[in-house]
C-alpha cells in the first residue's frame, strides 16, 4: 500500500527543504575589504588636531610658507638609497598599498567675526620618506599670511607643517617637512617617466571626497611657458626655462591638486596640478566666439612630470635616466 502526501504536506516539506540551507549556516554581514572613510568626520578632526597643534607646537604660517617658498626656489632635496621603498608585493592591492602614504593638505584660521578656527581650502600630497618629506604642488601651500598649515594621513592623524625644504613655483612643485612626533610614517618612491599610453591611477580628495580613486592613461607630454616669461632674454638673464607637462585622462578636480599619479607598481610618476578646458576663449575672442556644442569641449589634465619631480629630489637614484628621456622630447 503506497503512502500518498497530501497538497499541504508536499508544501510544507519543500519549505523545509529549502529553508534548511540557510539556518544551518550563521548569517554573514558583508565585508569591505578597502578602508572606508568617513568625510565630515575626518575634516572635524583636521580641524580639531590642527587646532590642537597649533596650540601646544610650531606651525607653518601662509606669511612663513610664502618667504620660504622664494628662499628655497631651486634647491633639491638629497635622499638616501635607503629612502626607496621597494615595489609592491603582488598580493597587496593598488590602493590600499599607496593610501597610507597620501596625505590631506590643508590649513586652519580665524575670521573676524568669531574665535573660532575654521577650515582652509583642502589639497593633497604624498610622502617622500619616513620621517616626514611631504610633496605637493606649490600653489596648495600658498595661503593667506594668518593660516596655519598641516597635513593629515588615511588614519586621521594630523601632523603640523614645520619648513619649506625645496620649491619650484614655475613647475608648481614644493617638499615640506612634517614633525612627525618621531613616528616613522609608510612612503613612496618616483618611478621613471612613463610613456604615452600607460596605465595610471590618480588618489587625491575631489571636492573634499577623502582618498578618490581616479584611472586613466599619459596621453601626452609638452612645455607651456610660465607665466611672465621672455621668450627673447638670454639664459640666465630673466628667462626661465618651460618646465615639462604631463597630461592624463584619469578625472580630478578641485582638492586633487598634489596628489600622486601612481603606475601599477605603485610608484610615483607625476603629481596632479591643473585642468584648462579647450572652450576657454582669449579676452578677445569671448565677444565673438560662439558656445561650444556638445562632444566640443574636453579638459586637458595637466600633471607636474617626473622630470621637474626629479630636479626637486638632487641625487634620486632615478633622476638621470628620467631627465635624459624627457630632455629628448
Amino acid at each position: 500500500m503506497q503512502a500518498r502526501l497530501s497538497s499541504r504536506s508536499l508544501v510544507g516539506l519543500l519549505a523545509v527543504l529549502l529553508l534548511a540551507p540557510l539556518t544551518a549556516l550563521p548569517f554573514a554581514e558583508p565585508v569591505v575589504a578597502s578602508p572606508v572613510f568617513d568625510d565630515e568626520e575626518l575634516s572635524r578632526q583636521f580641524l580639531q588636531g590642527m587646532a590642537a597643534l597649533v596650540k601646544d607646537g610650531d606651525v607653518l604660517t601662509g606669511a612663513m610658507a610664502l618667504e620660504q617658498a622664494q628662499t628655497t626656489a631651486g634647491r633639491a632635496v638629497g635622499l638616501p638609497a635607503e629612502a626607496m621603498p621597494p615595489s609592491l608585493a603582488t598580493n597587496t592591492p593598488l590602493y590600499d598599498a599607496v593610501v597610507p602614504a597620501v596625505v590631506a593638505v590643508s590649513s586652519i584660521y580665524t575670521c573676524d567675526r568669531c574665535s573660532d578656527w575654521h577650515l582652509g581650502g583642502m589639497g593633497s600630497g604624498w610622502l617622500l620618506s619616513a620621517d616626514g618629506l611631504v610633496v605637493t604642488n606649490h600653489h596648495v601651500i600658498e595661503r593667506d599670511p594668518g593660516h596655519r598649515l598641516g597635513v593629515m594621513t588615511s588614519d586621521g592623524e594630523v601632523f603640523a607643517i614645520t619648513e619649506v625644504v625645496a620649491s619650484d613655483p614655475v613647475g608648481d612643485a614644493v617638499v615640506v617637512r612634517i614633525d612627525t612626533k618621531g613616528r616613522k610614517l609608510p612612503f613612496l618612491a618616483i618611478g621613471r617617466a612613463p610613456d604615452c599610453g600607460t596605465a595610471v591611477s590618480v588618489i587625491g580628495h575631489p571636492v573634499g571626497r577623502f582618498y578618490c580613486l581616479n584611472e586613466g592613461v599619459v596621453s601626452r607630454f609638452h612645455r607651456q611657458q610660465p607665466a611672465g616669461w621672455d621668450a627673447h632674454a638670454p639664459r640666465g638673464q630673466g628667462r626661465s626655462d618651460k618646465p615639462v607637462w604631463m597630461s592624463i585622462t584619469a578625472d580630478y578636480t578641485v582638492g586633487s591638486s598634489g596628489g600622486p599619479v601612481i603606475n601599477a607598481a605603485g610608484e610615483v610618476v607625476g603629481m596632479v596640478s591643473r585642468t584648462v578646458t579647450s572652450s576657454q576663449a582669449k579676452p578677445e575672442e569671448g565677444r565673438n566666439r560662439r558656445r561650444p556644442l556638445a562632444g566640443e569641449t574636453i579638459v586637458f589634465k595637466d600633471c607636474v612630470s617626473s622630470e621637474t619631480l626629479h630636479k626637486l629630489l638632487h641625487g634620486h637614484p632615478k633622476a638621470a635616466p628620467a631627465d635624459t628621456a624627457a630632455a629628448a622630447r
